[in-house]
């Protein structure tokens, strides 16, 4: 398996290399592509839809580890198939056929979770992939690893054997019976002191604290008494409840913690939660008050917190000081998406776990590290990492009727939880985020997936989604990790991690290049890919310049508040796009953006990188109640793929603004009535996205970054995309 982790100096290529991929016979067209006129853009989405309800289940090797923006498998098979077919054929004869495009080269300079080359793969093109975060270089090479199912059974009973009984001992309990049980989940609040009296207040918004995520079908809560901390059965709505324990009355929708303000039960006193936690070294206190039990006949209950429980959590606090390591290492550097973790108190990664938590993951990641075999060690690595977003103190209770973890990145930001939940990290087979069901989800999964894949197809009756499986060849043997570009005429993927402005490609030897570039002004992903990291820094010891950094952040990484700094490093990788592409090659990504300096960035970066737009096909990215989509005013559920072709290629005539925007408008209308015809809402944000994408196509041609921002703004002056 490729081990790059560093960025690599020019000249990266070879010109003997060069002259080997350029005499083969390009696979590329040189008419024009589907992609560019006559593709189906209603029919994808409403596939892309179908996949996008149950991503995890239809594309799982997608989701072997977190990734922020993961995009729809679907929706790159059909920009790949689309990019690779001439105007006129049939699309969907192809999608749901056996296709192999044999010879086509696909590069993704953002690869991010992988999307682009595990669709090129299984079309049966050479995939090359790149990526500035090791985080996301590291979940790749995990789900296209060279393992096979009974690989990974079998080191996983040799991590039970080692650890799993050590690890099972540290969530058992007592229950109200007295009989021995296995706890699920633990339930803490934060505690500050009161400014005025000095008494502890715990930051409960609701004393309701466990409920159905249907409570109208499922209307019975669980509610912790603000008195004696007693655990009852009430109503998820009630105002008015009687704690059976000590007959104190109360509120149980009326906690002291409202928003940023806190309420003294003892004095009255209000105060800033925010002031009272900046007087404290640190993150704030935590107290337990409940766990919920998994009893020995299989049911589950809700239970108080006893001095036993106090006291089994004391001793692995004590356990944990008598290890020899500190794990995990490293500070929070500031930035956009770690300011509020770090205004909490939070300035070390260990910060963000318990002691138990701290004490499980110490002992877990330590016999991963024995595991002999590197493959499987990396595997079983990579899979710890991903179990770290459910197993911390920024989790919360989801409650019953669903997965009951609500990881810790289900906000894009590091929000500090006040009353979060501790999972049982090795877990049981009704836990939930756990290593061992994490296991059974993700790697499992994976594996099952690459040895059928399928694809999704949406019932015309129904409007049900069903699988059609025999359409690509499996993944597994067949699938070659290349150590250099120099494999990949092999059939190999060519995985590295670096800057991808700058990499050891032939120019000319790129068919496609297929991407998801990030966001101007979005989610940060090297401050959020910190915290695992972290961890996998003492997994991955051995991994090339990976233990030497205590960050993934890189001053290449195209992310970036400032417009014209984040434009800068987007058109210098895409400058390396098209140096790589061949003449009659494409450059194919998805973008939206609500904002025009949005707009205005992808504009300068693609002209400046020597690329005209020469179509824009709007599809669905993804269901509408995604957070954060869902907490957004008009949100944009749309994805635009942009389709760029090198400037000096495109014939077009130059056209004026006024008749840009007569042409645009007209598109446009023509491409929203697709999504009307196949009754696929559009928000009025949708709409005019899809405006301003067709209206970067019409004023592309023969114009330089500059000038096409000038039309750009011109336009904007007219409100017509309002």
């Amino acid at each position: 398996m490729a081990r790059s982790a560093e960025p690599v100096q020019q000249p990266l290529w070879s010109d003997d290399v060069a002259a080997k991929v350029v005499a083969g016979r390009s696979a590329t067209k040189t008419g024009k592509r589907l992609i560019e006129d006559g593709f189906p853009v209603g029919e994808i989405s409403l596939v892309a839809e179908a996949e996008s309800w149950r991503k995890e289940i239809h594309r799982p090797i997608y989701h072997v580890h977190k990734w922020w923006a993961r995009r729809l498998g679907s929706v790159f098979r059909a920009i790949i198939l689309g990019a690779a077919l001439e105007e006129g054929e049939d699309f969907f004869g192809r999608f749901y056929s056996p296709t192999k495009l044999e010879g086509l080269t696909v590069f993704d300079p953002f690869m991010g979770s992988g999307t682009t080359i595990g669709e090129a793969v299984k079309l049966g093109c050479n995939a090359i992939g790149r990526d500035i975060n090791p985080v996301a270089y590291n979940a790749v090479r995990a789900a296209l690893g060279p393992y096979t199912k009974e690989d990974l059974e079998s080191t996983m009973g040799w991590l039970d054997s080692r650890v799993g009984e050590e690890l099972r001992g540290l969530y058992r309990a007592v229950d109200s019976e007295g009989r021995e049980c296995d706890v699920l989940y633990h339930f803490w609040v934060k505690v500050v002191l009161c400014q005025a009296c000095g008494a502890e207040v715990r930051l409960f918004p609701s004393y309701v604290f466990a409920r159905h995520a249907y409570p109208s079908r499922q209307p019975t809560a669980r509610v912790v008494c603000p008195s004696c901390w007693g655990i009852s059965d009430a109503r998820y709505d009630c105002i008015d409840h009687e704690c059976p324990h000590c007959r104190e009355r109360f509120d149980p929708q009326d906690g002291p913690a409202k928003r940023s303000k806190a309420e003294c039960q003892h004095c009255g006193h209000e105060f800033p939660i925010l002031e009272a936690v900046r007087r404290s070294e640190g993150p704030p206190d935590h107290a337990l008050y409940a766990k919920l039990v998994l009893r020995q006949d299989g049911t589950k209950a809700y239970e108080r917190i006893t001095e036993q429980d106090l006291e089994s959590y004391r001793r692995c606090g004590e356990r944990l000081r008598e290890l020899p390591h500190d794990w995990p290492p490293g500070e929070l550097k500031a930035g956009y998406n770690t300011k509020q973790a770090m205004s909490y108190g939070y300035t070390a990664w260990r910060h963000f776990f318990n002691d138990r938590q701290r004490l499980a993951l110490t002992i877990l990641a330590g016999a991963i590290r024995e595991i002999e075999d590197p493959d499987l060690r990396f595997a079983f690595a990579i899979l710890f990492s991903g179990t770290l977003e459910f197993n911390n103190m920024f989790a919360s209770y989801k409650g019953e009727g669903t997965g009951a973890v609500r990881h810790m990145f289900a906000h894009h930001i590091l929000k500090p939880e006040r009353t979060p939940i501790e999972a049982n990290v090795w877990g049981t087979p009704k836990s939930s985020g756990s290593f061992t069901t994490l296991f059974r989800s993700r790697l499992l999964r994976a594996l099952e997936y690459r040895e059928s894949p399928h694809e999704i197809r949406v019932d015309e009756q129904t409007g049900r989604p069903q699988k059609v499986r025999g359409l690509s060849e499996p993944l597994l043997d067949n699938v070659k990790i290349a150590d250099s570009f120099e494999d990949v005429a092999s059939g190999a993927v060519y995985l590295s991690c670096g800057d991808s402005a700058n990499t050891d490609i032939p120019p000319r030897s790129v068919d496609l290049v297929v991407t998801d570039p990030p966001f101007f002004d979005n989610v940060h992903y090297s401050e959020l890919a910190d915290f695992f990291h972290a961890w996998q820094r003492v997994l991955l010891p051995d991994e090339t310049g990976y233990a030497s950094s205590a960050t993934t952040r890189s001053p290449r990484e195209v992310q970036d508040g400032e417009k014209d700094s984040f434009a800068r490093k987007l058109r210098d990788v895409f400058a390396e796009c098209e140096r790589v592409l061949k003449p009659e090659g494409l450059l194919a990504f998805t973008y939206h953006h609500s904002r025009d300096d949005g707009w205005e960035a992808v504009a300068e970066a693609v002209a400046g990188a020597g690329f005209s737009f020469v179509a824009a096909q709007p599809i669905k990215s993804e269901m509408s109640v995604a957070a954060p989509k869902s907490q957004a005013r008009d949100p944009i559920d749309i994805d635009v793929v942009l389709v760029c072709r090198k400037s000096c290629f495109d014939q077009r005539p130059t056209l004026g603004v006024d008749d840009a925007l007569g042409t645009a408008l007209g598109i446009a209308k023509e491409k929203v009535g697709q999504f009307s015809r196949k009754r696929t809402p559009l928000s009025g944000a949708d709409e005019r996205v899809i405006r301003l994408s067709q209206l970067l196509v019409a004023l592309s041609a023969g114009r330089r970054a500059e000038d096409l921002v000038g039309a750009l703004r011109a336009a904007r002056s007219a409100h017509w995309t309002e």
